[in-house]
This record gives structure tokens, C-alpha cells and sequence, in this order.
């Protein structure tokens, strides 16, 4: 089991970015935490744990530029940091996303 922490720019506050994230890295088995870095509204921080090849998928979309989900979600970098950030720092995480009221609109299309 690796963690790795990245900082990801791009539209990534208001468009349901981190509940993307988090709901990709449990339909991965991954646990993992995302943090919106104000007042930069364009900076997102993720830490995902769990097997090498599926922190990969998430971060190769990422990488890839096409957009999360139905709201426009889109990295336009993602550098990782060299010390880790610990899940349970994260505002949104694999073990509290479900307590959020989220927009129930929203269509994933990292799955």
C-alpha cells in the first residue's frame, strides 16, 4: 500500500470536484481525503491510499484534462507533494463524504 499527496490546479472549487474524487477512490477501494486551498479557488489538495495501479487511474484522468463530471470538474496540473498530507486533515474524506448534502445533480464521469 503507497499514499501520496498532490496538489491539483484548475476548475476545481465549486464544481463538486472533491466528492468526485473521493467517490472515484472508494469505487477504487482507496481511501483518501481532498481539501479546498483558499483563498486560491483554482488549488485543491488530495491524498489517496491503497494499491499503486488505482492511485494511477485516478491521477492519469486527472492528467488526461477531460472533465470529472456533469459540472465541468477539470485539472489542468497536478504535481505531487513531497510530504504527505494524513487523510483525516482533509475537509472532505473516504470516511465522511456521505455526511455532506451535496447537489444531487451532479453527473460522475470519473467513475
Amino acid at each position: 500500500m503507497e499514499t501520496h499527496t498532490y496538489h491539483i490546479r484548475g476548475k476545481v472549487q465549486n464544481v463538486m470536484f472533491r466528492q468526485t474524487l473521493i467517490r472515484a477512490a472508494l469505487n477504487r477501494g482507496l481511501r483518501g481525503g481532498a481539501t479546498n486551498e483558499k483563498p486560491d479557488k483554482h488549488l485543491v489538495s488530495l491524498t489517496l491510499s491503497g494499491q499503486k495501479n488505482k492511485i494511477d487511474e485516478i491521477i492519469n484522468f486527472l492528467k488526461s484534462g477531460q472533465s470529472l463530471n456533469s459540472w465541468h470538474a477539470q485539472a489542468q496540473s497536478v504535481n505531487e507533494l513531497p510530504n504527505v498530507i494524513p487523510i483525516e486533515q482533509h475537509q472532505v474524506t473516504t470516511d465522511n463524504v456521505d455526511q455532506f448534502h451535496w447537489n444531487p445533480s451532479v453527473q460522475f464521469y470519473l467513475n
